[in-house]
């Protein structure tokens, strides 16, 4: 019984728990290692998401800012080729460069400056002189002739800071470059395209220029526009191989940088884009996950440890204790009725962990589900955009494509998988896409090209994107039908060429056509004939009824020409009323006279217009090259005098180009510009004509006429410059400059001549009807305002102001009455003389012609007109004023008719102010005049 209660004292189990609990400790070492392997598994995995997601969205600025840079090189590069910016110093130029910056909304300024830099031909105006030639960007298009892209600048036109593209011009047929096409691209585009792209909130991205200076930054910050890119403190050791890297910024946060190369010039300095992702975050998620799972880990083994040892200790170690006991005492010869079953039950197996595997299932099936949505977006996206794509192999074999339409498909894709793109294409199509493919195989750099091809009997334009496909050894080919584009553009460089109103050729249009038709005749050694047509008349028709029918002329006019020429001809509207023709052809000088007659006639043949018939002429000039000009603009000015020549002679006639005529057009040219200055100097004075009452010798009135001391020619009278005034459009500035000097004067004049003196101011049917729209003084405010009495300034006006008067004509006039202003009715008897102006019209003073004056008494014929009139002003009211009195027989006549005033040399010429004060008059008495006596007034 000792023996047995020894071996029964050393517990059996006391090994089993002591290998038990080595075999916990065994099964927790493995897990708290899995967990930190987990964790750094987790924290790598991490910084792998971020990075993909940092190259993802990199990749995606990078081609936003390559597409912009290549479709400016493509832009820029056509834009060099145009006809319009290869002459840099030419008007017409800015003109073209102006348009054509209104079709985008990229840029800010378009410019072709010149190869000294000097530049002249800008789309936005130029408030001063412009040189460039210092600009590293322009220097580099110049001198390496290729496409070349700016640092961090201020603009010297739009003075932005910019970032500049330029491309060199060079003529078809030369070898250097006259100058460069530069488009200037403000910092707000880069910043605004950082702003719109998927970029996290916490990141920094940052567009630099090849100098590292900051061109763009994302979250936005002024301040640090144009400063160094290392003040980020973003610069890792592999970011700027394409690799992310994780770098610690000036701000203390860990990120992913990467980096990649927009744009990379010949001295290896490139323009780059910079993403800095955030990751303090997500790695620190990640720490508090592992130490969560740490800590979870040792409390569960504790717990599990606890349970396990107290289960084992009721349902293991107890009952094999029991059993041990049972068996020694069964060993020892005890009987006991041991209930071995009762122990054995009380042992449970383990469950299985069926649940975790139901777990695991339904997380693969949702990650799945994930996947499939994910790429059934991305094929809505593909489905969406207009485009085509294909992916091909390294050596150009189409593995994969999708179409948009199918329309778009040369060949069905049966036909076309599998095989080289260069066997499916052809003709030119082919020679570009071999052309850009083996640059691509150089480089690996995205390239854009244009192509056409003719599917199905039609001609379809598409633009063709290669790009790498960094992954693997392939290429995606993005091709895209722009035959909509294409045609747009056509249809607006169209009517950048066309006349909107006529539809015939534009000024632009004429500039190109008469260069092009000079060098040819230069170089066929045939003549060339220039007509400018001038219309007469059409202001006329604009005044009288309105500016919809004078379209409508223009339009007719145009038509009649096309009718008038030959194919070969070539006629375009220049301006306005003016329309230019060119005959071209060998017989084109035998058919100058016979086209510019038909012509002629064409134009005097009425015009009906809706409900009413016009009626126009036309002034025509020609100018032969190379007889008269050997240069376009030398030739468009010879047919030009030659049309003022034309003009000047009554118009509705023609003529041809002479020297007298050029030296005719050099005067007046000369004297259209002295007149500008002679308004700027004062050099318009009025000069006075004694007016006398007939009865009682006294000078009552002087009419005031204008004269213009011309520093070269002296004093000259209004028939040697008022038609050179008329054609300078400066009528209402003369005009009021004599009222305003009519007016200063007068004062002095009433009181010389006593208080009932007056000034007679004449004003001209031309420049009455140019008062319509509101130009200059109103003369009846200005008269009432500024004449020292009412009536005393009394306004003169011709017959041909009241041939077809206007609705305003009539206003003004019964305007000066209403002012209390006097007004006189000039040369009456040598227009019309209808008496519809007695009926319609009051006036003053009726003023007979000189001509009927110098005829009378001797001519029987003037002097019944003379006395009809004289007759019909005393029964009107109104007083007679004879015009032209020189010899004492005239004067006799008119004072025994009873003509109440009378002016003219025999009393005295037009004198200038002071000359008219000194004047001295001799009063005469009654019997005295009516022996035909009066004395000369003297100076």
């Amino acid at each position: 019984m000792a023996k047995l209660s020894n071996s029964i004292s050393k517990s059996p189990t006391r090994p089993l728990r002591v290998r038990l609990q080595a075999l916990i400790l065994f099964a927790v070492i493995p897990s708290a290692v899995g967990i930190l392997y987990f964790g750094i598994e987790k924290y790598n995995a991490e910084v792998a998401r971020y990075s993909d997601d940092a190259r993802r969205i990199t990749a995606q600025l990078a081609e936003k800012q390559q597409a912009l840079i290549i479709e400016t090189q493509s832009f820029l590069k056509k834009l060099a080729l145009s006809e319009a910016v290869q002459d840099p110093m030419a008007p017409q130029c800015g003109v073209f460069l102006a348009q054509v910056l209104q079709l985008s909304d990229k840029y800010e300024n378009l410019g072709v400056p010149r190869w000294d830099g000097e530049l002249h031909c800008s789309a936005l105006p130029l408030i001063a002189d412009v040189n460039v030639k210092d600009r590293p960007y322009f220097r580099k298009a110049i001198d390496k002739k290729d496409f070349a892209v700016g640092t961090f600048q201020t603009d010297r036109v739009t003075k932005h800071v910019s970032v500049n593209f330029s491309y060199p011009v060079i003529p078809e047929g030369q070898r250097d470059p006259i100058g460069a096409a530069v488009a200037v691209l403000g910092l707000e585009w880069w910043s605004a395209s950082l702003e719109r792209a998927d970029v996290p909130k916490d990141a920094v991205a940052t567009i630099t220029d090849a100098s590292g200076r900051i061109v763009a930054i994302f979250p936005p910050d002024p301040e640090m526009l144009g400063q160094d890119h290392r003040q980020l403190g973003l610069l890792g050791r592999q970011a700027d191989r394409g690799n992310p890297d994780l770098v610690r910024g000036t701000d203390g946060r860990l990120r992913v940088l990467t980096q990649r190369v927009l744009f990379e010039d010949g001295d290896g300095l490139p323009v780059t884009v910079t993403l800095g992702f955030p990751l303090d975050a997500a790695l620190a998620s990640a720490r508090q996950t592992t130490v969560i799972r740490l800590a979870g880990l040792l409390g569960l083994v504790a717990l599990i440890s606890a349970m396990a040892f107290r289960l084992l200790e009721r349902q293991v170690l107890r009952p094999m204790e029991a059993l041990t006991r049972t068996i020694e005492r069964f060993e020892a010869g005890f009987g006991e009725n041991l209930t071995l079953e009762q122990q054995a039950a009380k042992i449970k197996d383990f469950e299985t962990i069926s649940g975790s595997f139901r777990r695991i299932s339904k997380a693969r099936q949702t990650a799945e589900e994930m996947e499939s949505e994910r790429r059934q977006q991305m094929q809505a996206l593909l489905d969406a955009l207009p485009d085509t794509y294909f992916r091909l192999s390294g050596d150009g074999v189409i593995l994969d494509y999708r179409a948009s339409d199918r329309e778009d498909l040369l060949l069905p894709p049966e036909q076309f998988l599998g095989r080289k793109v260069s066997d499916v294409l052809g003709g030119s199509a082919l020679e570009f896409y071999e052309l850009n493919m083996a640059q691509f195989l150089k480089d690996r750099k995205p390239r854009t090209w244009e192509y056409d091809l003719e599917i199905r009997g039609r001609k379809t334009d598409f633009e063709a994107r290669l790009r790498d496909i960094s992954s693997r050894d392939e290429a995606v080919l993005v091709v895209r039908n722009i035959s909509e584009l294409k045609r747009a553009r056509e249809k607006i460089l169209l009517q950048a060429r066309t006349d909107f109103l006529t539809r015939l050729p534009n000024r632009a249009s004429l500039t190109l056509e008469v260069e092009n038709a000079v060098s040819l005749s230069r170089q066929s050694d045939r003549p060339l004939v220039l007509m400018f047509v001038d219309l007469d008349g059409l202001k006329k028709v604009n005044d009288k009824l309105g500016h919809a029918i004078g379209d409508g002329l223009l339009k007719l006019v145009a038509q009649r020409l096309r009718s008038a020429i030959q194919s070969v001809d070539f006629v375009a509207r220049h301006a306005g009323d003016e329309f230019v023709v060119l005959l071209r052809g060998e017989e084109a000088v035998l058919r100058t006279e016979p086209v510019a007659r038909r012509i002629l006639e064409a134009m005097h043949h009425p015009f009906n217009i809706g409900q009413d018939c016009v009626q126009i002429s036309a002034s025509i000039g020609i100018a032969h090259c190379p007889d008269d000009a050997v240069t376009p603009q030398s030739l468009l000015s010879a047919a030009d005098q030659a049309m003022y020549s034309a003009k000047a002679a009554g118009g509705g006639c023609i003529r041809h180009f002479t020297h007298d005529i050029g030296s005719q057009n050099a005067h007046r040219l000369r004297m259209l510009d002295d007149l500008h200055r002679a308004l700027e100097f004062d050099e318009f004075e009025l000069f006075y004509q004694p007016i006398i009452d007939l009865k009682t010798g006294r000078i009552v009135m002087g009419e005031a006429l204008l004269r213009w001391n011309h520093p070269e020619f002296g004093l000259l009278t209004p028939d040697r410059f008022l038609h050179f005034v008329e054609e300078a459009g400066l009528m209402i500035e003369v005009g009021d400059i004599g009222l305003r000097n009519a007016c200063s004067d007068l004062s002095a004049f009433v009181d010389r001549f006593g208080p009932g003196f007056k000034v007679c101011v004449n004003h001209s049917p031309k420049e009455l009807g140019a008062r319509e729209h509101g130009k200059g003084l109103n003369w009846p405010e200005y008269i009432k305002a500024n004449a020292p009495a009412t009536g005393s300034i009394v306004v003169e006006i011709t017959e041909a102001a009241l041939l077809d008067p206007t609705p305003f004509t009539l206003a003004t006039l019964r305007s000066f009455r209403a002012a209390g202003v006097e007004v006189a009715l000039d040369d009456f008897g040598a227009g019309y003389s209808s008496l519809l102006y007695f009926l319609n019209n009051e006036f003053d003073y009726l003023k007979i012609d000189r001509e009927f004056a110098q005829n009378a008494p001797e001519s029987a014929r003037a002097a019944g007109l003379c006395e009809t009139i004289l007759g019909l002003s005393a029964r009107l009211g109104s007083k007679a004023i004879a015009e032209g009195i020189e010899r004492k027989e005239q004067l006799t006549f008119f004072q025994r008719r009873g003509c109440a005033l009378g002016q003219g040399f025999l009393f005295s010429k037009a004198l200038s102010r002071d000359a008219f004060l000194s004047l001295s008059e001799k009063r005469l008495l009654c019997d005295d005049l009516q022996g035909g006596v009066l004395g000369k007034l003297e100076a």
